[in-house]
């Protein structure tokens, strides 16, 4: 091939090592995606633009399934959510996980259950917000929140890498279609 086909050229571009928010966000989704495929689920990145979840898990019988948001951080700042988090959701199905990737390759999943993770979130914000700016004036509202360690307690610590919230909930066997014991 000559050098100047396109794939040529193409093969010279190179894409910045750094990588794009999108990027690390999809990334977190396939983390999470990966362990609990790991751990015998079948689990599936939605498309994207969904408000509410980024993952399906369903149990290998396809008789219960769970929605998935993830947030992942690969900064020292902390998790950045959306406004939407402190509104508590009706749906005992919904849960959180938030991924922590490490330089180091070390991930980590902070489990919870979505309306378990909405108080925290209102109260770190509302935290924030009753702090003056360092110039003494008001702070102006905004439409996204921060997350971080700091804000952890004991009970967030104890979620690191603590599936049991979805696992348990996926594997309740459907007594409905258990054979029924020889009389």
């Amino acid at each position: 091939m000559d050098s100047g086909s396109p794939t040529k050229q193409m093969s010279k571009t190179r894409l910045p090592r750094k990588s794009s928010n999108n990027l690390i966000g999809c990334a977190g989704e396939y983390y999470v995606c990966a362990e609990l495929c790991r751990q015998g689920f079948l689990s599936l990145v939605t498309p994207k633009n969904n408000p509410l979840f980024d993952v399906v898990v369903t149990n290998p019988e396809g008789s219960d399934s769970v929605a998935i948001q993830v947030k992942t951080k690969s900064n020292k700042q902390g998790w950045k959510v959306g406004k939407d988090l402190e509104t508590p959701q009706c749906n005992p199905d919904l849960f959180v996980v938030l991924v922590d990737l490490h330089t180091d390759g070390k991930t980590a999943f902070y489990i919870y259950e979505y309306n378990v993770l909405s108080n925290p979130v209102r109260d770190a914000y509302t935290a924030y917000m009753s702090q003056p700016k360092r110039d003494g004036g008001q702070r102006k509202e905004v439409q996204f929140r921060w997350f971080d360690l700091s804000h952890f307690t004991d009970d967030d610590t104890r979620r690191k890498n603590n599936w049991e919230l979805i696992t348990k909930k996926l594997d309740v066997v459907n007594t409905l279609t258990a054979p029924e014991a020889s009389i």
